[in-house]
């Protein structure tokens, strides 16, 4: 009995070496690659979202100018976020906001900030698509 719980507990040592060397594996050779691969994507969505939403007929629709509104920001904040983090880690870009502290907070707030602004843009389309409907009754 005895010698079964240590053989029990070599594997578990083995399978969790095996784990944090898979881990390893992911984290420097997969997750590396996401924020340009969510670049790539999102200026796909991007292009097709200024195609879609400046053709003629909705051109004068509010609810797609704010949508089109977001998507610029959505597109920005990738562009200032994502994609300039992978840049420094992939190929050792010094960033200049990561030297000067005001610039560093510059960064946390256009992080925070342009997020926040590209979802008020959708809440603002969402209520706009619903306070034009037809059928709104006023008690």
């Amino acid at each position: 009995m005895v010698d079964n719980n240590i053989t029990t507990t070599v594997d578990l040592m083995q399978t969790s070496k095996s784990l944090i060397n898979d881990l390893n594996f992911v984290s420097q050779n997969v997750l590396i690659y996401l924020p340009l691969i969510f670049f790539i994507f999102g200026f796909i969505g991007f292009i097709g979202n200024v195609f879609t939403y400046l053709q003629p007929q909705l051109r004068s629709n509010t609810s797609c100018i704010y949508l089109l509104c977001g998507s610029f920001i959505d597109i920005s904040s990738l562009s200032i976020n994502s994609f300039s983090s992978y840049l420094a880690w992939q190929f050792g870009f010094t960033l200049p906001w990561s030297t000067s502290s005001a610039l560093c907070k510059l960064s946390v707030f256009l992080l925070v900030f342009l997020t926040h602004l590209s979802i008020n843009f959708l809440c603002t389309a969402i209520i706009d698509r619903f306070a034009m409907q037809d059928n709104l009754k006023m008690n």
